[in-house]
């Protein structure tokens, strides 16, 4: 493929990932758990699915999640 590629590694868990990276921002653009899943996303990628190559990088930073129960379970406790 031209822009993308899909290649499989294994995490600290014995899992087994395929990532989707992107070549010219040099960034994992996607994971999945299946080849075929992966695959499918590299072509739609490909056909211009999205940023034609080359995603920003705030568009890939994972913002965390805040489990705020405790904090209303003590303040309204």
């Amino acid at each position: 493929m031209k822009h993308y590629d899909c290649y499989p590694k294994i995490d600290e868990n014995d899992y087994l990932h395929w990532y989707v990276y992107e070549k010219i921002s040099q960034q994992i653009v996607a994971e999945f758990f299946f080849e075929d899943d992966a695959q499918e996303y590299c072509q739609f990628l490909e056909k211009g699915g999205a940023f034609a190559g080359f995603t920003p990088a705030f568009i890939l930073q994972r913002v965390p999640v805040l489990d705020i129960n405790q904090n209303f379970q003590a303040e309204f406790a």
